[in-house]
């Protein structure tokens, strides 16, 4: 079992990536995400990524349209590609126990998704969705000692055993 991120309005595909690969994937996201994230929306959508995948394995991937967006959505589509742009330099990737081989392909890939989304299109079921103009609990943007990343609701996803391959 997989996860698919999608992008409701591109032309470009999904990323479906296996239960590994989204762990590989969140992990960049939240080295990069942690290091730009100021605003409370964007401190809400990095606190996605620290907790994502972490419980319901399998059911982590999302359209950018289930996204809580806001009226200023065109910078917080600025933010996210700076997030992926600056994993794509493989940000932080040192305090990873493993070599994400796939992880640049996943990020250029996701990149392209988010940069031909054209605009938030409207759902069903608005009301359903987290209000990112709420500051999160200030414990979640707490910062790991050892890996300097939000600990989110469940800790530090980088210390978290069951998601990080054990050093040789």
């Amino acid at each position: 079992m997989g996860n698919t991120f999608e992008a409701l309005g591109t032309s470009g595909g999904d990323l479906y990536l296996s239960n590994g690969g989204t762990d590989v994937f969140f992990d960049v996201l939240t080295l990069a995400g942690c290091a730009l994230a100021e605003s409370v929306w964007e401190s809400n959508l990095v606190l996605l990524f620290a907790d994502g995948h972490r419980l319901g394995r399998g059911t982590d991937g999302f359209d950018l349209n289930s996204l809580p967006w806001t009226a200023d959505w065109p910078a917080e589509k600025a933010f996210v590609l700076r997030v992926l742009d600056l994993a794509m330099t493989r940000h932080g990737w040192g305090l990873l126990t493993y070599e994400p081989p796939f992880a640049l392909d996943y990020l250029r890939r996701y990149r392209a998704m988010v940069d031909g989304w054209p605009a938030p299109v409207a759902v069903e079921t608005p009301a359903t969705r987290p209000d990112w103009s709420v500051p999160p609990p200030p414990g979640f943007l707490e910062r790991c000692p050892k890996h300097g990343i939000y600990q989110g609701m469940l800790g530090c996803r980088l210390c978290d055993p069951t998601l990080q391959p054990l050093p040789e």
